[in-house]
């Protein structure tokens, strides 16, 4: 009589239960908040704290303090990707990307640690900024200005983080508004600001 082998069933897929879930979400809002106000040097106490949760609850989502910065990271990608979806979806151009920039570099500005992060972990942010192609929505949003004639020609996707990573420095200036560079970003890509022709050396 042939014995018949029986394999064992593949184990299913572990889902987190709900309250792990709502307690990992707790704890991002929590490190975002308090980030936001404190930058890095936020401690994992005072986050635990703020989300209502114990130390140990933090340490089972996040086991080191770079996971959750990291985590912060990409969920702050996600967001300006869905900005840039946004912008894509605005019948005038111009508009569309005034919109995703203005948005993007608020947020940069008012986000203590996501500028810290972006200036000290350009590492982490690339990861963040790959997951959800971010220069690939971006390079769409300003193609399509750009075939509208409403942003200069020699304007690049990499342009836009390079300008990101100045803005992020505004939050430590207490004399001017965030706004007010950001105006000034925008004039720069508008495409009545035509290129200067490179100057030769002085006679």
């Amino acid at each position: 009589m042939a014995l018949i082998e029986i394999k064992p069933s593949e184990p299913a897929e572990r889902v987190p239960r709900a309250d792990a879930r709502r307690n990992r979400k707790r704890v991002l809002d929590a490190a975002r908040r308090c980030m936001a106000r404190e930058g890095l040097d936020a401690q994992i106490e005072e986050i635990a704290r703020a989300a209502g949760v114990g130390i140990g609850t933090v340490y089972r989502h996040f086991p080191t303090k770079e996971h959750l910065v990291e985590a912060l990271a990409m969920a702050r990608f996600e967001r300006l990707a869905e900005l840039a979806r946004e912008a894509l979806a605005i019948d005038d151009p111009w508009a569309g990307f005034e919109q995703f920039i203005r948005t993007a570099a608020m947020i940069q500005s008012e986000d203590r640690s996501l500028s810290e992060v972006l200036t000290s972990r350009p590492e982490m942010m690339g990861r963040a900024a790959e997951s959800v192609d971010m220069l690939g929505l971006v390079g769409e949003v300003m193609r399509r200005g750009q075939a509208a004639g409403v942003i200069r020609p020699d304007a690049e996707p990499r342009d836009v983080p390079m300008m990101m990573c100045a803005l992020a420095g505004t939050y430590r200036n207490p004399h001017s508004s965030p706004e007010r560079y950001i105006g000034i970003v925008l004039d720069g890509l508008r495409a009545s600001a035509e290129p200067r022709a490179e100057l030769g050396p002085a006679a």
